[in-house]
């Protein structure tokens, strides 16, 4: 769960600073201390989800997309992640996520 509430805490803070809000900022959308959102983006805590969907319209953008952030892992976790999709492919499936990937390559 830690790493849930790391990885979760860094979008909420990629998502305020693309907005150009601070944390007090924030904080006043929400209807929450500032303190809890230095919390979250810390890693400290995780919001509810009643505060997650008001985090959500605040910074405009759709709730699932404050759990997209395969991106900020850690490159040996993605490496990781890749090869555990990977081992689920059958032979065809395989061939074609060759195929994708081999044309990032070029």
């Amino acid at each position: 769960m830690s790493e849930l509430k790391s990885l979760f805490g860094k979008k909420i803070k990629e998502y305020r600073k693309k907005n150009n809000y601070t944390q007090a900022q924030l904080a006043e959308m929400v209807n929450v201390d500032d303190k809890h959102i230095s919390c979250i983006e810390s890693g400290k805590s995780f919001p509810s989800a009643d505060l997650i969907d008001r985090l959500a319209r605040a910074l405009e953008v759709e709730p699932k997309d404050l759990f997209e952030f395969y991106y900020l892992q850690e490159p040996d976790d993605l490496k990781a992640d890749i090869i555990a999709m990977l081992d689920k492919l059958d032979n065809r499936e395989l061939s074609l996520a060759h195929k994708y990937i081999r044309t990032f390559l070029i």
